[in-house]
């Protein structure tokens, strides 16, 4: 699969971020991102299923999902959003167990990043983008977006929860490239410098929008026994 190639090209996790400037206290908005838990087509080779049963978690997938939501509980988050995707329903519906009853609302937005056609007139392909990437190039495809513009969508989400939400945290569940387009932007280098691949399944990521709405990046890619206690 072209997921799992682009997998084994990436340079490395995406750093923890430097510490945020103090924010008045009820102000911040906590985002915590969540990569879904390993679904069948992230297996390498993938196995001979239909797409939509691609789209579903391993056994392994929901233990992680599990595992994440039980990490995340102690944090008393308000809301889950997560990608329309099945494999980030699935992680969020395990999420919710394990956090209690809270509401998740699937949000269009954080679907993964549009493709768009190729400079033949196909269908765009990961292994084109990826050499794009490696070359300090961040296209804007036909019918396609960048990566910095994948970021900039995911901010709007989660900027519409703000005003409701602050002074609290929200889960958000999506895939590896929504998240690491997200955190390049909190780390203020959007586009090719988001390694967006490199996120490992049932990852927790952090950031924080000041009441000003500005990302900040606190930490990336730690799974649940890496986290510090709430």
């Amino acid at each position: 699969m072209l997921l799992a190639l682009a997998l084994t090209l990436a340079i490395a996790a995406p750093p923890d971020g430097a510490p945020a400037e103090a924010q008045p206290e009820g102000e911040v908005l906590e985002v915590y991102l969540v990569r879904h838990g390993q679904a069948f087509s992230n297996l390498d080779p993938a196995p001979a299923l239909p797409s939509d049963q691609l789209d579903r978690l391993t056994p392994l997938g929901r233990e992680q999902a599990g595992e994440t939501g039980r990490a995340l509980a102690g944090r008393k988050p308000a809301l889950i959003l997560t990608s329309p995707a099945g494999r980030a329903r699935e992680t969020a519906q395990e999420i919710k167990q394990a956090t209690g009853s809270i509401d998740i609302r699937t949000e269009p937005r954080l679907r993964p990043l549009e493709m768009g056609r190729s400079a033949s007139g196909g269908p765009g392909a990961w292994d084109e983008r990826i050499a794009e990437w490696k070359a300090g190039r961040d296209p804007v495809p036909p019918g396609g977006e960048s990566l910095a513009q994948l970021g900039q969508r995911v901010l709007e989400a989660v900027r519409a929860e703000q005003k409701r939400h602050r002074g609290r945290g929200i889960v958000v569940v999506g895939h590896s490239d929504v998240i690491g387009a997200f955190l390049a932007l909190a780390r203020g280098e959007p586009g090719v410098r988001g390694d967006p691949f490199s996120l490992r399944n049932g990852s927790i990521s952090l950031v924080e929008l000041g009441a000003d709405g500005r990302p900040a990046l606190i930490f990336a890619n730690r799974l649940p026994d890496e986290l510090s206690p709430p």
